[in-house]
């Protein structure tokens, strides 16, 4: 019959708190923030089939992955200046994007401080990070800067070499289709 056109939507995940949330119905919700409605999710897995850095929130960088598993489309957003790209960014050299991954959001508050990460697992195997606190390899050092009175971190350089990274990792193992 010709051309058609494909009517399944992509839909979109973000992390909260240590979940996967996803847009939902005032009748079919878990979770209520700022008067919308999300579902609220452990993880989820499937094989990544594109990597981008697009703008965020009031102009900053979010990486967009998209995962597909069988017949579902996912994108999954996450700030290039945050826990969550870090501590997936230093495992990407560790991960096989032609194989099926599955993703784990963490969240936990120790001594009042909020700390968070995403995890991955593939082939029933946790992926260990490459680049470690102990053994940085080429990746460039977080700068300490103070503001206000309190030393805070500068992530540029190293987060523009993750990114490097792993859009290179991505490129070199993506499959042609």
């Amino acid at each position: 019959m010709g051309l058609q056109t494909n009517s399944k939507s992509t839909n979109a995940l973000y992390f909260f708190q240590g979940k996967i949330i996803t847009g939902a119905t005032k009748e079919s919700h878990t979770l209520e923030k700022n008067g919308k409605y999300y579902n609220q999710h452990d993880s989820v897995s499937g094989r990544v089939t594109d990597v981008r850095v697009v703008e965020g929130y009031e102009g900053s960088q979010d990486v967009a992955l998209t995962i597909t598993d069988v017949d579902e489309k996912y994108t999954m957003y996450f700030g290039v200046n945050s826990s969550y790209f870090r501590s997936f960014a230093r495992s990407v050299k560790n991960v096989d994007f032609t194989k099926t991954i599955e993703f784990y959001p963490t969240y936990k508050v120790e001594n009042d401080i909020k700390k968070v990460s995403l995890l991955m697992k593939q082939s029933d195997a946790w992926i260990k990070r490459f680049y470690k606190v102990d053994n940085m390899g080429e990746m460039p050092s977080a700068l300490p800067v103070e503001l206000n009175g309190k030393v805070t971190y500068d992530y540029t350089s190293q987060n523009n070499f993750l990114i490097g990274e792993l859009l290179s990792k991505f490129e070199e193992e993506k499959l042609p289709f």
